[in-house]
């Protein structure tokens, strides 16, 4: 029996190439979707099933006339200070609306039991104050001052955050790849965190393919997104210092949690005696986290100058895209 032969519109074809890659796709069935983009030969049924399966995009999308409208509340906030992005991947999308499904999961389970609304969400949205914001999340969370002084390092200091702000109520998920598909995975690249907010069931997404000291101060900045009660996504723009005020606030406010200042301006003078960069590695390892935060902590209190954070900061750059080649090597 011949091959049945469909049609699929050019610009769905268009549509397909922008939102996904594919390099992951055989040399043959990426020669022939070409041929057919350039209507050069008409697609069968069975290789566009194919193509579905091997691209992650549902079969139905390849036979309407015009590309479908995706677009999740959460991708509205892919733009800081009206930076253009490319367009979400599909393994994006697919993550969020997972997460989107698990939240609601949560959130009929918790109406069903009768449970309240979170009072904390959105209560600092026109909080400009960054010390009152950081007082209501320890006084709601249970969070010490000192909480740091219980880990041993970053990846303990995100696993102790977590168990405090998932007590007050918060989910926090992290993950590397599309649900199970250890082949679908996360492009840090593209996206390290997002937030959901709900009131009673805010949910919090972590790229788990991102360093542990990035995962951390990730947690925390998406953490104030919750007290702000918006919607966050975060991403490599809004590491530029070119940042709107909301994500500038919510940086300065997951510093304090991490490192309280009165506390490093004593430590810091504590160790006069040494070097900048031996200063920096005492104090990661007295905060238990990343060498950036110390570093902006010193230049907001003037202890090193701006070129002395902008070497730092690329030094912290450096690093982190050697261990990612190390880590792709071992794959």
């Amino acid at each position: 029996m011949p091959s049945i032969r469909v049609d699929v519109s050019p610009v769905i074809l268009d549509w397909i190439l922008s939102v996904v890659s594919l390099d992951k796709v055989d040399d043959t069935l990426r020669t022939r979707f070409y041929q057919w983009r350039n209507a050069e030969a008409s697609p069968s049924y069975s290789q566009i099933e194919v193509l579905s399966k091997k691209i992650h995009i549902p079969l139905g999308y390849f036979f309407l006339k015009n590309p479908p409208m995706e677009h999740p509340p959460l991708l509205e906030f892919r733009t800081v200070n009206s930076t253009a992005r490319p367009p979400p991947s599909r393994d994006l999308i697919d993550t969020y609306y997972q997460m989107e499904a698990i939240q609601e999961l949560m959130r009929d389970y918790l109406i069903d039991l009768g449970r309240d609304e979170l009072s904390f969400v959105g209560t600092c949205k026109n909080e400009k104050n960054q010390e009152k914001i950081v007082t209501s999340i320890r006084n709601i969370a249970g969070l010490p001052v000192d909480w740091y002084s219980h880990s041993k390092d970053a990846q303990a200091s995100f696993g102790i955050l977590r168990k405090y702000f998932e007590q007050a109520g918060i989910l926090v998920l992290k993950n590397g790849v599309v649900g199970q598909n250890n082949y679908r995975s996360l492009d840090i690249e593209e996206f390290r965190a997002f937030t959901i907010i709900d009131n009673y069931a805010p949910l919090v997404f972590i790229n788990n393919n991102d360093s542990d000291n990035a995962k951390l101060f990730s947690l925390v900045h998406e953490i104030v997104h919750i007290w702000i009660g918006l919607n966050s996504f975060y991403d490599k723009f809004n590491l530029s210092s070119a940042v709107d005020p909301l994500e500038t606030l919510c940086n300065a406010v997951a510093a304090e949690l991490l490192v309280p200042n009165q506390i490093f301006i004593q430590k810091w003078h504590n160790l006069n005696s040494l070097s900048d960069d031996d200063k920096f590695s005492r104090l990661v390892k007295i905060f238990k986290c990343g060498e950036m935060v110390i570093a902006r902590k010193a230049l907001n209190n003037t202890f090193i100058s701006q070129g002395k954070y902008k070497i730092i900061e690329n030094r912290t750059k450096e690093h982190f895209k050697k261990s990612k080649k190390k880590a792709a090597i071992h794959i």
